[in-house]
């Protein structure tokens, strides 16, 4: 569990208790934050994976036809 998911919770519980009276979008949005963090992480991963399957299947091919 990360620091954003920590202070969702945090947030959570202080709005369940009435401490905060902030809307519930500004209490889940360290949530929100780490979705797209862990979503563009994500993605970046799979387009390097992608690319880099893609370079040694030429490099590969190169060599098998020369």
């Amino acid at each position: 569990m990360g620091i954003l998911e920590v202070l969702a919770v945090v947030f959570v519980v202080l709005k369940l208790v009435g401490v905060i009276t902030w809307s519930w979008w500004l209490v889940l949005l360290p949530l929100i934050i780490a979705a797209v963090i862990y979503v563009t992480m994500y993605a970046l991963i799979i387009i390097n994976y992608v690319m880099a399957k893609r370079k040694i299947n030429e490099a590969f091919e190169d060599d098998f036809f020369k």
